[in-house]
């Protein structure tokens, strides 16, 4: 049984930032799961694109504010507390945080850790 604690990754290699955006890594592939699991913030004003691909990522978003649009379908649909995506293999995405977020993110199949995009 894996047992973790937030404040166990934060200054680790599985505290992944970037431009806007910081990225920990509770659970990865050396955890022996079939799936990683992460708790994402995005600062007010980030506004990041995403494609993956070689992985799938479910998005839930905890608290904030924001807007996701899916450059594929054309549309832009608004993000807030219990609001919920996924997002496939080359499905490109833009995210912007219209205040700051958190966010839980699950990846199939797991990131390492370090990523920051495939």
């Amino acid at each position: 049984m894996l047992i973790r604690h937030l404040d166990e990754i934060s200054g680790t290699e599985r505290d992944v930032q970037g431009p806007g955006w910081r990225s920990r890594r509770l659970v990865v592939a050396e955890d022996g799961l079939k799936y990683s699991f992460h708790l994402t913030t995005l600062e007010e004003g980030a506004r990041l694109r995403f494609e993956y691909r070689d992985h799938r990522e479910t998005v839930y978003c905890i608290e904030g504010e924001g807007v996701i649009e899916d450059l594929a379908a054309g549309r832009k649909v608004e993000l807030g507390p219990g609001r919920l995506y996924s997002a496939g293999i080359a499905e490109p995405h833009i995210i912007t945080a219209n205040t700051p977020m958190s966010l839980a993110c699950v990846f199939d199949p797991p990131l390492q850790g370090t990523e920051e995009a495939d």
